[in-house]
């Protein structure tokens, strides 16, 4: 039985779309494969009920098991892009204000 997302749970609508997405391009690609959805859940390692989840663009199943689902078809390259390294490691600069400065606020 899938996991009850809160009631007062917010997504943003980019996301709901991204994940929308995700769940027809999974679908779209294993029709296309012409793979049955059983042999795909156990390739998947997920349950029916989840890989029927998935490609109706549900948001409360694991990001893993969309992610899994794209490996395993060979699409996850395509749909989700790997970030640059300069957005993966934070540069924090301190910055010292001098409080007697007239730009001071």
């Amino acid at each position: 039985m899938p996991k009850k997302t809160p009631e007062n749970s917010v997504i943003h609508p980019f996301a709901l779309d991204k994940i929308s997405m995700w769940g027809k391009a999974i679908s779209a690609q294993r029709k296309l494969r012409r793979i049955t959805m059983r042999d795909f859940a156990q390739r998947a390692n997920i349950s029916l009920n989840t890989l029927q989840r998935i490609e109706r663009g549900e948001h409360s199943v694991m990001a893993g098991n969309y992610l899994n689902a794209m490996c395993v078809l060979g699409i996850l390259g395509k749909l989700c892009i790997t970030p640059e390294h300069s957005m993966m490691v934070s540069y924090v600069e301190r910055v010292r204000v001098v409080r007697g400065d007239p730009d001071y606020f």
